[in-house]
């Protein structure tokens, strides 16, 4: 350890000095890395060539359009031509110009029949000129508009959402507004309509102005089948019964928005109604839209939202801002969930039933999204650069959240996965958070905006205190109401009520690229009452600042009480002396897991053994088995990791020890400790631990994995269908008969079994039987889509296989699902025959989908190029 004799010899030279009697923190900083550290240029070096660092832009771009004017209000009224997949719409907007004698503006628009375009004066609508490219409406007034005074224009129109969707928004290719089953001719969907506008979608539905820098009051009608049920924002302020079946609902926006949070959606939901009293003694309606089978599970899925509403308002000391609160589960959603102010849309398999709920409560989901009620909705990101405003805060607040109702271990939880996740972007890509040079907006929808920001806001509370934190943003929400706003609005809140400058802190973890790397060495010198700890910032310091922030530093002590010492580090090395009163047990770095930093941390391997099952915080034993679980094999550490699985108190440190124990799984003993937890822990996350780890050829592994295909834990199943079949493989196909009929949570196990099949040919000619059976249209897309790859993959090592495959998938050609479509033309493209091209060509005939029309076209050419050459040769 030459690093750390170094350390070493400044330690004991010191104390030779003198020192306090007290128990102090002394800290030494290296500006210049000693010889010993040559190497490190390899490392920085070989970080260089896997790391795509983004340099923070020194002169901040315009990334947002210039505004002419200020958009008022909309009101739109709306119906929909099922058939044709259009938008029958009027849009009335109210608009106030930014500069004087304004004569032409324009909104965004897209794929759109722009049919007339109407100037109020007077109290009369006059119709005015307009261009129209189809991205942008230019309207021309009747003459030049004067700043300070406000307009109405009127927009009659037809909007082709589905009509070349593909560039600029989050999800699926930005459609705006999506149909789901229009013509009710999908058995295994219902018809729904809904709406997704992040980033900037939603000028495909309406016109307007399609950015996050103005805010707008809504109004919003819809006519549609009066077998629907509706939502928008807001509140529903009138429904009025029409002809032919037909109704219109209007709905009202208290308080004003951007326009990619404007929402609509209609579908055949059950509403389960529930409240909350407001801190500000209003009873807020709570609703949860849901498909009706789920009526009875919404209470279980979503009743807690009641006591989140309240304990947000109390944390951030701002009332729920708005007039209700809607949550709507929809089919073929795009995103996880979508904010939009006071109806949140949510992916459908937040729908679970008891097994699911078992691995998927959607709790973490439902925080997110409702934190964004004020953090997204309330005030607004200006732009996508800003997007962390929004995004940071809804992720940070579900730990906060977490540890208020779980505690703070289940909150570290959150955090330590966060953290990982954002680590393993990390290897291959470092930016800013806040960052101007992104290409499109989706760029921006990263674990940088997410996880990194998030852990970034727990830094700074950690740093000011939680009294000051909590009074930072409760002055930042009150202060932005209603508004835009952008990374300065919040460090400038914080200021004025801490008093200290934050300029740095803010400039290096949320403008510069990386985070701290750190290389930490700990060691008790015996004779000198001093423990030492060393901290090397290893990040790239050509491409990454060397970052300041405060750490704490836990002493555990055999025979007194624990310390906590609160450093600062704010230098490339830093060497830390603390005088101690007698060996420590282990010493902690980074006690809490506040500080946000990636660090490798070397010290005695007893210290290591004793905080692994001995430190009071879920984090720190967390921490001790990581590091156990890469030591060499050894007795000290299998007991610990034993102690560990079998005693500890959570599930996530149960898990990870279960995961170490892999390397010890020929030891008998390990076997029967890894069983008993495959078998009967109580997390469904260490049983499926337990079960990679004990899996293998073995007479006691079997019955174990065979007990597993029966584990109430879908993902638990899954893993054990996978694990059966690869090393039980002559007996799986008869193992996995009972769950062949099985429709599991999001097709969990059927896409195991699927993949099974397909990898091992189990079952032979039955399991192609199976195979065919799950892309049948009552499966979940991706089971189906399985199940067609399998087809296919199992067609190109067996002959005798091709034709049956081809004609099951031909059967698929006509199928409601354009994703369907695609991959059933892939594949005949590759195994169809002669008998495949007549149902190609027929849907050719029919197709809608341009994508899905070249596929078929393609596969029909390439079908007929095979017959040739197969002629030709013989």
């Amino acid at each position: 350890m030459p690093r750390f004799l170094f350390a070493a010899v400044i330690a004991i030279s010191f104390a030779v000095a003198g020192c306090s009697s007290t128990q102090e923190v002394y800290e030494i900083t290296e500006v210049d890395r000693p010889a010993e550290y040559a190497s490190d240029s390899l490392t920085f070096e070989a970080q260089r060539a896997r790391v795509d660092y983004i340099q923070p832009a020194r002169v901040t771009p315009d990334v947002a359009p210039d505004r002419d004017y200020d958009l008022l209000t909309t009101a739109l009224d709306v119906s929909f031509d099922f058939a044709d997949e259009a938008v029958v719409g009027t849009a009335r907007h109210t608009l106030s110009p930014l500069r004087n004698g304004l004569a032409r503006f324009y909104f965004h628009a897209e794929a759109m029949e722009i049919q007339s375009v109407r100037q109020v004066v007077d109290g009369e609508d006059v119709g005015v000129g307009f261009e129209y490219d189809s991205t942008r409406l230019t309207i021309v007034p009747r003459e030049p508009l004067a700043l300070d005074s406000a307009y109405t224009f009127v927009v009659d129109y037809v909007a082709h959402p589905t009509r070349g969707a593909g560039q600029g928004s989050l999800g699926d290719g930005g459609k705006g507004l999506y149909f789901i089953d229009p013509m009710g001719t999908d058995p295994y969907r219902p018809t729904q309509i809904w709406t997704q506008g992040q980033a900037e979608s939603n000028r495909r539905w309406f016109p307007t102005w399609d950015y996050p820098n103005d805010r707008m009051a809504f109004e919003i009608t819809m006519t549609v089948p009066d077998s629907l049920v509706t939502a928008s924002n807001g509140a529903l302020v009138e429904q009025t019964p029409m002809p032919n079946g037909l109704r219109r609902d209007r709905w009202a926006l208290s308080g004003d928005q951007p326009a990619y949070l404007a929402a609509v959606a209609a579908g055949a939901f059950a509403v389960v109604r529930d409240s909350v009293v407001s801190t500000d003694g209003r009873t807020i309606p709570v609703e949860y839209f849901v498909e009706p089978a789920f009526a009875e599970a919404a209470g279980r899925i979503f009743g807690e939202t009641p006591a989140m509403i309240r304990y947000f308002e109390e944390k951030i000391g701002v009332p729920y801002p708005w007039q209700n609160y809607k949550q709507m589960p929809v089919r073929d959603f795009t995103a996880g969930g979508m904010e939009n102010t006071t109806i949140t849309k949510l992916y459908e398999w937040i729908q679970t039933d008891e097994r699911a709920y078992l691995d998927v409560t959607g709790r973490d989901l439902i925080v997110h999204e409702l934190a964004h009620q004020w953090f997204g909705d309330l005030l607004t990101a200006e732009d996508w650069a800003n997007l962390a405003l929004n995004e940071s805060f809804a992720s940070y607040l579900e730990e906060v959240y977490i540890e208020d109702t779980e505690g703070r271990a289940d909150a570290q939880a959150h955090g330590i996965e966060d953290r990982l996740a954002y680590f393993e972007q990390a290897e291959t890509l470092r930016r800013p958070i806040v960052w101007y040079g992104y290409d499109t907006p989706t760029a921006m929808f990263d674990r940088h905006t997410y996880q990194k920001g998030g852990q970034v806001l727990n830094q700074l509370r950690f740093e000011l205190g939680d009294e000051a934190f909590w009074r930072g943003i409760n002055r930042y929400v009150e202060q932005n109401r209603y508004r835009t706003v952008e990374l300065d609005d919040l460090r400038q809140a914080f200021e004025e009520v801490t008093g200290r400058s934050l300029r740095r802190f803010f400039d290096q973890w949320f403008r510069e690229p990386g985070h701290p790397v750190l290389d930490v060495e700990q060691a008790y010198f015996a004779g000198s009452t001093l423990y030492t700890v060393q901290v090397v910032q290893r990040q790239d310091l050509k491409e990454s600042p060397v970052f300041a922030f405060d750490v704490n530093v836990e002493l555990n002590y055999p025979t007194r009480p624990t310390e906590v010492r609160r450093v600062r580090i704010a230098a490339a090395d830093t060497t830390l002396r603390f005088k101690v009163p007698e060996k420590p047990s282990f010493v902690r770095f980074n006690e809490g897991n506040w500080a946000f930093v990636e660090a490798t941390i070397e010290q005695p391997l007893s210290e290591t053994l004793v905080q692994a099952v001995s430190d009071d915080e879920m984090a720190g034993r967390y921490a001790a088995i990581v590091s156990l679980s890469k030591q060499e094999l050894n007795p000290q550490v299998r007991a610990a990791l034993v102690q560990t699985a079998t005693e500890d108190e959570h599930a996530f440190v149960r898990e990870r020890a279960a995961e170490a124990l892999e390397r010890y799984a020929q030891i008998a003993e390990v076997r029967s400790v890894l069983a008993g937890l495959a078998q009967r822990d109580d997390a469904p996350s260490v049983r499926r631990a337990a079960l990679t780890s004990i899996a293998g050829p073995s007479a006691q592994a079997k019955p174990v994995l065979q007990a597993a295909l029966a584990d109430p834990s879908y993902l638990t199943q899954a893993t054990a269908v996978r694990l059966f079949a690869e090393h039980f493989r002559s007996e799986a196909f008869d193992a996995f008969r009972p769950l062949f009929d099985l429709a599991s949570w999001r097709g969990t196990v059927e896409e195991a079994l699927i993949e099974t099949i397909t990898k091992y040919r189990l079952g032979e000619m039955e399991g192609v039987g199976v195979l065919t059976a799950k892309t049948g249209v009552m499966n979940p897309d991706n089971v189906r889509l399985a199940a067609i790859n399998g087809l296919l993959v199992w067609a190109r090592r067996d002959e005798d296989v091709r034709p049956v495959a081809a004609s099951a998938l031909a059967r698929l050609v006509g199928d409601e699902r354009p994703g369907v479509r695609q991959a059933v033309a892939s594949a005949l493209a590759e195994i169809g025959d002669e008998a495949s091209i007549a149902a190609l060509e027929a849907q050719v005939e029919v197709e809608r989908d341009p994508v899905v029309e070249a596929a078929l076209r393609g596969a029909v050419e390439q079908i007929k190029k095979g017959s040739t050459q197969v002629r030709a040769g013989e």
